[in-house]
């Protein structure tokens, strides 16, 4: 695998991980999940107008210390449901009564109900009951006293709380299909009814029974009357009431939404468990009338309440508002509350309805936002700073195209461009020297990074390579001198080169490869890349010998030496793009000057994408 290519994949990889890391600090600053996170991220990256990358990038180096003015509320854990356990002690207790019941001798059953007469009273109430009704008649035990009831007739819309209906029930024990009977009292009524005459009943009562290991609540009314053969019944389940109560209460508790009535006639208030969570009050503390609200306000937030109750009362106009309420420990709950008059046949307020909402997470995410987008837009400066010096040392640094040594025995041209994207200048450098014993020695390369450590790495790199070319050693142990001086940076920092001797007496070139794209001779109307010896990055591996490979040119030849912004696209291949490049320069002119011309024009070069240097030699 080419250096480049594991340059591509650690840069990859390094954006993964900014992300992931991004998304962790503002998951922590804002108080949220992690996948929300990211959705306020990207919000974040389109409101600066940057890439996704660039705005994680700001969010780490800012440091994410910590929550920034994020309220961690409004987020209850899941709560924990009391039914099951309440529906266990109901199915032991009904099975204890089926026990009993069952052990009963139901032998005579039929006999019982085949001497029952007719009893037109009977009919007469099942066909006139819209809700389920049965015609009991009584089981009595050898003492006399009402032992069970026997289902003798049941309207056609009958149903249990199990679904059975006439064909199911009739003929059978009421004990044995509904213990619930006994549990809930409602069988020693029956009794009472049947034997004094008086009637039953009841407008709403939590019922629960059980059947073969099921349990099931529900609140019902219940009637019972006596007719000469027994009792008839009609029931009937609030099985739909229970589902919007159920439902409505789940909507309050999931959106920390509160409702409350205020009668003004009584002046008694009916708020919802809620509503008093939302204020900080207890279950059995009284709500504060609407001229009394203003005192579990906070102080700041007096003026808006007072003003909304003044309208509600003087314009009779519905009103909302925002305000604050302190809890027991001293925290603000910001509510959103709208509330409404209802007016009476004279015009006047006979009762307040009012709904609130707990909105404290939502404003803790929104200051946190606000101040995450403030600090990245001070990093943002922070970074655009650091930009212009690194172009400003960029420039300072690598002389003009117009101001390069001409070497010995070479005519070179050399285009060296900044990326455009200022968030993509990085490294690239060259350099050429004519030496006092008649070599030239030219490099060129490329400190990994962009912005200001980089262009940093890029000085340091290029000086210290100038400085050691004096010493007129060969290629390989200047390389090797150079790798120690990289790898004691501080901080530290890597990068790619090759630093060539050219030596016009011999027609030689002595040249080292530290992991940088391999150079193209050009001869004779061929292109072809120079075998090149896979030591590696400068700074990466201390201590190592880079190899010095020898390679006779010719006159006429045309050696061609590149940066990886040139070749390098995440969406292509490295080997098809250096590969295009042989191809252009095997049809290019012979001029060094116009060689990177048509290089530039033909390869579709991306000024944004990176910083791009190329280096034309021309053997004399």
């Amino acid at each position: 695998m080419h250096v480049a290519d594991l340059e591509d994949l650690r840069g990859a990889a390094h954006d993964r991980a900014v992300l992931a890391e991004a998304r962790v600090v503002l998951a922590r600053r804002l108080g949220v999940p992690p996948g929300e996170a990211l959705q306020h991220l990207i919000w974040l990256a389109r409101d600066l107008d940057m890439e996704m990358v660039e705005a994680a990038s700001l969010l780490v180096k800012d440091g994410g210390g910590g929550p920034v003015g994020a309220v961690l509320a409004g987020r209850r854990a899941p709560r924990t449901e009391e039914v099951p356990a309440e529906r266990q002690a109901v199915l032991s207790e009904a099975e204890d009564v089926l026990r009993r019941v069952t052990a009963e001798d139901t032998a005579g059953d039929a006999e019982v109900l085949a001497r029952v007469p007719e009893d037109p009273a009977a009919t007469a109430v099942l066909e006139g009951a819209l809700d389920s009704a049965a015609h009991l008649v009584p089981v009595r035990g050898p003492d006399g006293n009402v032992a069970d009831f026997l289902f003798a007739e049941l309207n056609g819309v009958a149903k249990d709380m199990f679904g059975r209906g006439r064909e199911e029930l009739t003929g059978l024990r009421l004990l044995r299909t509904d213990p619930g009977a006994v549990l809930s009292g409602l069988f020693d009524d029956y009794v009472g009814v049947l034997e004094s005459g008086t009637r039953l009943e009841r407008s709403s009562i939590q019922y629960s029974t059980a059947q073969r290991g099921l349990s099931r609540s529900s609140r019902m009314s219940v009637r019972c009357v006596r007719v000469p053969t027994g009792i008839c019944v009609t029931w009937r389940y609030h099985l739909a009431e229970d589902r919007i109560a159920r439902r409505l209460e789940r909507v309050e508790r999931l959106a920390l939404i509160g409702f409350g009535e205020w009668d003004l006639a009584t002046g008694e208030a009916d708020w919802t468990p809620q509503m008093l969570a939302n204020y900080g009050l207890s279950p059995d503390e009284v709500p504060p009338m609407p001229h009394d609200l203003p005192k579990v306000v906070a102080d700041d937030d007096l003026p808006l309440v007072e003003e909304a109750v003044q309208t509600m009362f003087s314009r009779r106009e519905p009103v909302e508002a925002e305000h604050r309420v302190i809890g027991h420990d001293g925290t603000p709950r910001h509510l959103w509350v709208f509330a409404e008059p209802v007016l009476g046949e004279s015009g006047l307020p006979v009762s307040i309805n009012i709904v609130s909402q707990d909105i404290t997470r939502r404003r803790g995410v929104e200051r946190a936002l606000a101040e995450t987008r403030r600090q990245m837009l001070r990093q943002q400066a922070r970074t655009a700073q650091e930009r212009r010096v690194a172009v400003t040392l960029r420039r300072a640094i690598l002389p003009d195209e117009d101001e390069v040594e001409q070497l010995p025995g070479m005519c070179t041209s050399i285009r060296s461009m900044a990326a455009e994207s200022t968030a993509r200048i990085g490294g690239d450098w060259f350099a050429t020297k004519a030496l006092q014993d008649g070599r030239a020695m030219f490099a060129i390369g490329d400190a990994a990074g962009h912005g200001l450590p980089a262009a940093a790495a890029m000085a340091r790199t290029r000086n210290g390579l100038l400085g050691l070319a004096c010493t007129g050693e060969r290629a390989g142990r200047l390389v090797g001198w150079l790798n120690e001086l990289i790898g004691a940076m501080d901080p530290p920092a890597t990068g790619t080169a090759i630093v060539a001797h050219y030596d016009p007496a011999r027609h030689v070139l002595e040249w080292t490869c530290a992991g940088h794209p391999p150079p193209i001779l050009v001869r004779d109307g061929r292109a072809t890349p120079l075998e090149v010896v896979r030591d590696p990055m400068l700074g990466a591996m201390p201590g190592w010998e880079y190899t010095t490979i020898t390679t006779g040119l010719d006159s006429g030849d045309m050696l061609f030496l590149y940066t990886d912004g040139l070749v390098e696209r995440r969406d292509a291949d490295l080997d098809e793009r250096i590969g295009r490049l042989t191809h252009i320069l095997r049809d290019s002119s012979s001029r060094p000057e116009r060689v990177l011309d048509e290089v530039l024009a033909r390869m579709e070069h991306d000024r944004a994408a990176d910083d791009t240097t190329l280096f034309a030699l021309y053997v004399e």
